[in-house]
């Protein structure tokens, strides 16, 4: 695109704005397609909705959203895996478990940066990672962060659920009528809790949300429990370990509980 006067440069932001407007309030599914132009005057834009200023290096992005409904596919634009989503209480869970990265051995630590992300098949079998989706050490799940929420090995707009959140899940399927006694929001509760939530959220509960029981890698280097058990990672740290909810084939209840950072757990993403 040429370098225009401001004006024109103004009139062309406007137009796609209108576009994304007309088009995504009747459900048009639109890519994002970022349209940059080489200005710092942010007077000049009528609505800083899905635009991005930087003052740094003199550019203003105008990014088309997704028009997304929870319940509908989602498309990772890394890498063109889709995963189905569900509706939970107020939280948009994937309903699959994430499959983004290289794949590496067993017996290979794995990094901590986004930018190459390292998973773990079961087995060392790629034929695990398409069924069950990938397992990750935690480091390597939160791409180096720190922060609970993250959104570490999530796609855009998604996150690793909190502590916080998947208590808030545990309480959205809990049907004993005891939930907040049940699925406190604390960090001193853990063991097995509740009633039959596990079976909720095991691969065929009614709550969508398919938790397959996907097994772990082992701090050694190992698998185990495929068909037995299964553990998601939380973004949220507890010293040298993390976080983590699992569920088991012979248990109806879900437990929580913190594992070494080294262990290679499943991930779900929520929606921010």
């Amino acid at each position: 695109m040429k370098h225009l006067a401001g004006n024109k440069r103004v009139f062309i932001l406007i137009f796609l704005a209108s576009v994304l407007a007309v088009f995504g309030g009747v459900g048009y599914i639109l890519a994002s397609s970022p349209v940059t132009d080489n200005f710092t005057d942010t007077s000049k834009v009528a609505s800083t909705e899905n635009v991005t200023v930087d003052t740094v290096n003199g550019q203003v992005s105008l990014s088309l959203s997704v028009d997304f409904t929870c319940g509908e596919v989602w498309t990772d634009s890394r890498d063109s895996q889709e995963y189905t989503t569900v509706l939970i209480g107020s939280q948009c869970w994937m309903a699959e478990n994430m499959n983004v990265g290289t794949r590496v051995n067993g017996n290979t630590e794995q990094g901590s940066s986004c930018a190459s992300i390292d998973k773990y098949c079961y087995a060392d079998s790629d034929a695990n990672c398409i069924t069950y989706g990938g397992l990750y050490q935690w480091d390597q799940a939160m791409c180096g962060s720190v922060m609970a929420g993250a959104q570490g090995i999530c796609p855009t707009g998604w996150h690793i659920p909190s502590h916080d959140d998947w208590t808030t899940l545990e309480r959205a399927v809990c049907e004993s009528g005891t939930c907040a006694t049940d699925f406190p929001f604390d960090t001193s509760t853990s063991g097995w809790l509740g009633t039959n939530e596990g079976t909720l959220l095991k691969t065929g509960g009614d709550s969508g949300f398919e938790g397959l029981l996907a097994g772990n890698r082992t701090p050694f280097g190992s698998f185990s429990n495929q068909g037995s058990y299964t553990n998601f990672w939380s973004s949220l740290q507890s010293g040298s370990s993390a976080w983590r909810r699992s569920l088991g084939s012979a248990e109806a209840r879900v437990s929580r509980g913190t594992s070494g950072k080294a262990d290679g757990y499943s991930v779900r993403c929520l929606k921010d």
